[in-house]
């Protein structure tokens, strides 16, 4: 069975009598442990109880620092047990930042029962699957040592599992289609696919949160992905949930030029729970890049020098100070609703008539119009997989991108696309996703703010390909004109 993890795995001074019932009384079994030979033992345990005393002090604490994080990516609580004040003091100082671990405790001589309490109402999870076959296709990378043993807790009942990595931001984040065989079932051995999405694990810990507090109130229940569970290592936790099978992204649906009932799926059906919260209270004032600055979405500090070099051989000497200084200064109102806060086209899948959104780690409250802003831009920006990675300029989509993006595109929204063209389709969804963000302004000019944002934000990073830097640098520049105009100026 793979439900239930009822040992302590004890090390150190034994355990008194009433400790012992204590534990019994709770369902627990102390199983006496050589500090050097946890782990075998360490999969049907729920905790490590190291009870020290001054005889074997250096011996335990070095086994805690030697094995802490291990045990902790196990799924085990690590409690420490001192005899006084002043061993206390000394162990949180050897282990350092070990102490602060979530899972980690130290207690002072505590009473049985209380040591008893803490332990049995931990949950340690499944038992991990520890001879699961873990298979990462495509070539891609494999994951780490340290991780393997996350999926192995997240997924017990299985004897293999195959993971398919998604595209995704720029995050440290991978996120997987996880395709599983069980063996432990009654029903079937290839059960419906499931996502994974592995980081930090304060990442992980606030997206799931989002999930519970933003998504499951407001986001229809086929049109996200519901968690099953939240596995939570000592650096990196794992989220787990349903995964939509036999989908596209929304990405590859946008380059084939037949996204639009997608994203207008994707802004009315799957958001629009959402964007109807920012019309249950009047317009906040402020200035929208203000707004945006203050919830994380981009920092004018982080753009990175060589975007601000390239505008200058351009003839336009705008720097990030100045750019920002324009945009706090303008006097604008806005809707105030939850927002995603990293849209684009790869975290969306499409399947049918429905879009689905597969991350939330960055959702929080912010201007209406955000999203729309920050999906136009990445689709209109994003560098295509089948573009020559090693091409700094494209003329044809700097055309395009010219006309749909000067100022005068966002008093009304830009023109069809010009038939047969090779850019027909950024043309397409920017006029459709313009057309909205224009409808649902509070006043003038601040649809196109967030844009001029948002195409601010992507200059924050300068790490791709030579064709990518250089989409970067012509966004740094149609940015400079945008707020330009926004202020009554030319840059």
């Amino acid at each position: 069975m793979f439900d239930e993890r009822r040992n302590v795995l004890w090390i150190g001074e034994a355990p008194g009598a009433l400790m012992m019932r204590e534990f019994a009384n709770r369902r627990c079994i102390i199983e006496r442990c050589d500090p050097t030979s946890l782990f075998p033992n360490a999969g049907f345990a729920r905790s490590v109880v190291v009870n020290v005393n001054g005889r074997q002090e250096d011996e335990l604490i070095k086994a805690v620092g030697r094995d802490a994080l291990q045990l902790v990516d196990h799924g085990l609580r690590v409690d420490v047990i001192a005899p006084d004040d002043a061993a206390t003091g000394r162990i949180q100082d050897r282990l350092g930042t070990l102490a602060g671990l979530p899972s980690v405790g130290l207690h002072t001589a505590p009473q049985a029962p209380a040591i008893a309490e803490v332990i049995a109402r931990y949950d340690a999870g499944k038992v991990p699957r520890l001879d699961l076959d873990i298979n990462t296709s495509d070539d891609r990378e494999p994951l780490r040592e340290a991780d393997k043993i996350l999926f192995k807790r997240a997924f017990p009942h299985c004897s293999r599992i195959a993971l398919v990595e998604l595209g995704g931001g720029r995050s440290a984040a991978r996120v997987f289609a996880v395709h599983m065989i069980v063996d432990r079932s009654n029903i079937g051995a290839w059960p419906q696919p499931a996502f994974a999405k592995l980081d930090r694990r304060d990442k992980i810990a606030q997206e799931h949160d989002n999930y519970r507090n933003f998504a499951e109130r407001f986001i229809p229940f086929g049109l996200r992905p519901n968690i099953d569970e939240l596995i939570h290592g000592s650096q990196r936790s794992l989220l787990v949930g349903s995964f939509v099978d036999r989908s596209e992204s929304l990405w590859t649906l946008a380059r084939r030029n037949v996204a639009g009932s997608a994203i207008t799926a994707l802004l009315d059906e799957t958001l629009g729970g959402w964007r109807d919260q920012g019309y249950a209270s009047d317009p906040v004032r402020g200035a929208v890049a203000v707004a945006l600055r203050n919830i994380g979405v981009w920092n004018p500090d982080r753009i990175d020098p060589c975007y601000v070099e390239r505008a200058a051989e351009a003839g336009i000497f705008e720097t990030p100070e100045t750019l920002w200084t324009a945009l706090a200064s303008l006097e604008q109102t806005y809707r105030r609703a939850p927002i995603h806060g990293d849209l684009h086209g790869d975290n969306v899948r499409v399947r049918g008539s429905s879009a689905i959104l597969i991350d939330l780690a960055s959702v929080t409250l912010g201007p209406l119009t955000a999203d729309l802003a920050a999906l136009e831009a990445w689709l209109a920006f994003e560098l295509p997989p089948d573009v020559d990675q090693h091409r700094y300029d494209d003329p044809e989509w700097t055309t395009v991108i010219e006309r749909l993006y000067a100022p005068t595109a966002f008093r009304h929204p830009p023109g069809p696309a010009r038939p047969a063209t090779r850019f027909a389709w950024i043309e397409a969804v920017v006029r459709q996703i313009r057309t909205m963000g224009i409808a649902i302004q509070t006043c003038p000019g601040e649809y196109q703010t967030a844009v001029a944002v948002q195409l601010l934000r992507r200059c924050q990073w300068a790490d791709g390909p030579d064709a990518d830097r250089g989409r970067r640098a012509r966004g740094y520049r149609i940015a400079a004109r945008l707020v330009a105009d926004l202020c009554g100026g030319a840059p």
